[in-house]
């Protein structure tokens, strides 16, 4: 298939969030040890940093074998979550940000734009854990730098409280179905 008409499916696929990204949550899946998680606005540096990560993965990718594939994966990942959110809206619940600092003020404002919809799986991990994947295979040689930045994001998400644990877990298991689904194409 085209990589120009897969990126256009991924840009569509992607978006589903946005509309359901606005709906209320019905259902929150904090356990015990969320509560022992600390705030540590840092990590919003690695959280935005995701989209940098997306974008440096397929200028990467998009001249190798495995864009088509990279592609295939985060679109069956995205309509995946995307029912599962539509089906069973889930999502956190976000603590006052008392904190002063520029970090703090960065994630209140992502606390406030982002609706606390769509927490379970973290189209963070899902998508960080995609994009690691594909470009570990194309480039073994930085495999641990590659491993690293994927670690760092996916631990933001619950040091930032934009997610809970079993929302890290729910994007494992997503990126793996998928994975899976796109081997058998």
């Amino acid at each position: 298939m085209n990589k120009f008409l897969l990126l256009f499916f991924f840009i569509l696929a992607k978006s589903l969030y946005i509309p359901l990204n606005k709906r209320k949550s019905k259902y929150y899946w904090k356990i015990k040890f969320d509560d022992y998680i600390p705030f540590i606005p840092i990590f919003i540096i690695p959280y935005v940093g995701y989209y940098f990560y997306i974008i440096t993965s397929i200028v990467l990718l998009w001249n190798s074998k495995y864009i088509n594939n990279f592609f295939i994966t985060y679109i069956i990942t995205s309509i995946l979550a995307g029912i599962f959110w539509f089906l069973i809206p889930n999502g956190v619940k976000r603590p006052m940000i008392n904190k002063k600092g520029i970090f703090s003020k960065i994630t209140a404002y992502i606390h406030n734009y982002d609706d606390d919809t769509n927490g379970f799986p973290s189209a963070h991990v899902y998508a960080t854990l995609i994009c690691s994947y594909y470009l570990s295979i194309l480039l073994p040689q930085y495999s641990i730098i590659i491993w690293s930045i994927n670690f760092f994001i996916c631990v933001s998400t619950v040091f930032i409280k934009q997610h809970y644990v079993l929302d890290i877990l729910g994007g494992i298991i997503f990126f793996w179905i998928s994975i899976i689904m796109t081997n058998m194409l």
